[in-house]
């Protein structure tokens, strides 16, 4: 397995958050993707649906490191913990500033933190399974925009994206 460390002091520490969100959208990712148009529109596009649909992609690397990697997946719950960790004494503070000084809804926060633990699980069990959705989320994150819902049926579709 690969360290979650590793992943958040390389990558996830160096993110200059939301700092590119209202600017064109310049990354290359493996998702068709809209532009919306303001911090409003990503309230109300996360909600249940787009939550719901995270779960269910989440649920799917689960289910197939249960059926492929027992082994390795026993080690689930102890790398989630060290990578919560890693996030509540780390960037999920910053987060959290940025959230209540621009009045935005406290779905957009839990929405963030739910991305990064699944891009870091998604890193972690790489050797065992290929990198997913998670992991275009969270090069949204490293371009300075933040993805905020799904536009159509999934697997088609179109990732929003502020």
């Amino acid at each position: 397995m690969k360290s979650v460390k590793e992943f958040y002091d390389e990558k996830i520490a160096k993110i200059d958050w939301f700092s590119n969100c209202g600017n064109e959208i310049n990354i290359i990712t493996n998702l068709d993707f809209i532009h919306v148009n303001k911090w409003r529109d990503v309230e109300k596009n996360i909600n249940s649906n787009w939550d719901n649909l995270k779960l269910h992609i989440r649920n799917s690397l689960t289910s197939s490191l249960h059926e492929n990697w027992r082994e390795e997946y026993r080690e689930w719950n102890n790398i989630t913990l060290e990578a919560k960790s890693l996030l509540k004494n780390g960037v999920l503070n910053e987060l959290s500033t940025f959230i209540q000084e621009n009045k935005l809804k406290n779905s957009v926060y839990e929405s963030v933190e739910w991305d990064l633990l699944t891009a870091m699980m998604e890193y972690a069990y790489s050797p065992y399974v290929k990198l997913g959705f998670h992991t275009e989320l969270f090069k949204v994150y490293e371009s300075g925009h933040i993805p905020c819902g799904w536009k159509g049926k999934w697997p088609q579709g179109s990732l929003l994206i502020f």
